[in-house]
């Protein structure tokens, strides 16, 4: 596998989890976790990683390195995520993921990463500050948020049904996935 792939699966757990132990993470634990993408790879993902700053390593008292993505780290990793939703292929439950907000103005700049994201990602613009998506979002949108410190002006919403999502059943091509 290549070091380019390995580099993204390594953010990507970084970001969402999914160690035994929860973060912190140490070296220790993403050599285990990557084991079968190779101890070589594994490590020039690890430089590469600190190289461009998308990860903080800091010693704790045990003398374990420990790992997390920087903020740089955090955004490049949430637009990787974002960039793949448009081509999900798991099964439609029939219901919809509603994202609302109300940011204000002192918030531009994460109004406007929030809709870029959800715009590039597919979701369906309701209205101005309203969007539907058919498949599960809720720990990306939060993590999205939460970066940008916007979280207390956004609302999640599960819909079992919608006026005219016919419309929306049409764009998201749900025919042939139910």
């Amino acid at each position: 596998m290549g070091v380019n792939i390995v580099t993204t699966k390594i953010m990507l757990k970084l970001l969402l989890g999914d160690f035994e132990n929860g973060p912190p993470f140490t070296i220790g634990d993403i050599f285990d976790f990557f084991k079968e993408d190779g101890q070589k790879d594994v490590k020039a993902a690890m430089a590469k990683l600190k190289r461009e700053e998308f990860v903080n390593q800091k010693q704790n008292y045990e003398g374990s390195v420990l790992v997390s993505l920087s903020e740089k780290g955090k955004l490049r990793a949430l637009n990787m995520i974002f960039r793949r939703f448009d081509s999900r292929k798991e099964k439609w439950d029939g219901k919809w993921r509603m994202v609302s907000f109300d940011i204000p103005d002192h918030c531009t700049k994460g109004r406007k990463a929030l809709v870029y994201r959800l715009k590039s990602a597919g979701f369906y613009e309701l209205q101005k500050s309203l969007f539907i998506y058919p498949h599960d979002c809720e720990k990306e949108v939060k993590t999205l948020a939460h970066l940008f410190k916007i979280e207390k002006y956004i609302r999640l919403g599960l819909l079992e049904s919608i006026d005219n999502q016919e419309i929306l059943i049409k764009h998201f091509k749900l025919r042939e996935k139910i």
